[in-house]
């Protein structure tokens, strides 16, 4: 029997949340918001971990500027050595990489659950005991996956398809609707969660196979990892992949379990509609506090400073985001919350606006 004392997580902190603007900037991205309770998504992502493994087991990976913030949000609740500051962001793969390295010095036989911060999930019982169980399949050699059985069509996930025995066949990230309409009708696809439970050996055998150039940088990590001027040197000479495209899509050793937990990545305005507390009309605000009336106006979500009123008259389906300096307004019956980060990407190439949302808001 593996003893549960060496079953780590390591929490992904490093996205800066472009969909979510004008909420969400680079200076203050959205798993420092609080959206659904009174703490952070990163706080609450912390407090469901330390629910599965003991709290020096929990490692989070970050782009260095957000190592402050971090340490402020979790003050208390996690060891400083604990936060692993990345000096690029060099996506998920080197992230997960970076992590590992650092825990398999403490621990060789140390099985990883890696997700994100910034995801809200529902059924915590459910959802420890899945990940419990993850960490049991992944003594066979295994990188677990958790999959979400669809409720509709979206565009906004990637999918996942499995075989009678769950064994994982192939991926599919983000399909246009057609598609994604086609492969929900089917019982043998599923969202991506992002959740992956693995024993480090198991992952270097996969980065060995399918992203060998890698290892060299694995084994620098392991040998200095304590030393930031070689760490940063390393990454400079990282790739940039998420862990799906280095890894997941390639493996032969790929098992996914049916998720029994709520999940949404509250990637966009429309998924945190959708896990918000709606009235009548089935109208939304965030905080839940903020001022409105409406006449004839129904499905938006309303997000402003609580000392202002907001009016909404003869409109459906549309997200109102107010900020200090920036406002936006979208649909959210269709893409339109998705298109958000093309906007940003408008945002960001003009020279005279990028501010609005590289900088944060006062």
């Amino acid at each position: 029997m593996v003893k549960k004392t060496n079953h780590y997580i390591i929490i992904l902190c490093g996205g800066t949340g472009p969909r979510l603007w004008p909420l969400s900037r680079v200076n203050h991205p959205k798993q420092f918001l609080k959206i659904f309770s009174d703490n952070s998504l990163l706080k609450e992502t912390l407090l469901r971990a330390q629910k599965i493994v003991p709290p020096e087991n929990i490692f989070i990976v970050t782009n260095s500027k957000y190592s402050s913030l971090i340490k402020h949000d979790l003050k208390g609740l996690i060891k400083v050595q604990n936060v692993l500051a990345e000096p690029q962001r060099k996506n998920t793969a080197m992230a997960i990489l970076y992590a590992s390295a650092v825990i398999s010095r403490l621990n060789p036989q140390a099985t990883i659950t890696s997700f994100p911060s910034d995801h809200f999930i529902g059924q915590l019982s459910n959802f420890k005991h899945d990940i419990n169980q993850g960490f049991q399949l992944a003594q066979n050699n295994e990188i677990v996956t958790f999959g979400i059985k669809p409720n509709s069509p979206s565009t906004s996930f990637g999918y996942i398809q499995v075989n009678p025995k769950n064994h994982v066949l192939q991926f599919i990230e983000k399909p246009k609707i057609d598609l994604a309409k086609e492969l929900i009708r089917k019982n043998s696809w599923y969202w991506n969660s992002g959740i992956y439970t693995f024993k480090i050996d198991t992952l270097i055998k996969e980065f060995r196979l399918y992203s060998k150039e890698y290892l060299p940088l694995f084994i620098k990590l392991q040998e200095n990892y304590q030393h930031p001027k070689i760490v940063q040197k390393i990454y400079s000479l990282s790739p940039s992949l998420p862990i799906d495209i280095a890894i997941s899509e390639k493996s032969k050793a790929m098992t996914l379990i049916p998720a029994t937990f709520s999940w949404n990545d509250v990637g966009e305005w429309k998924s945190i509609y959708q896990e918000l507390p709606k009235n009548k009309n089935h109208n939304s605000t965030l905080p839940k506090n903020v001022k409105y009336l409406e006449l004839n106006s129904k499905n938006c979500l309303i997000s402003a400073d609580t000392n202002k009123l907001v009016g909404l008259v003869d409109v459906n389906n549309l997200a109102v985001i107010d900020t200090p300096d920036a406002l936006l307004i979208c649909n959210i019956a269709n893409d339109g919350s998705f298109r958000v980060r093309e906007l940003v990407s408008k945002i960001v190439q003009n020279p005279s606006l990028k501010h609005y949302f590289t900088g944060k808001y006062d």
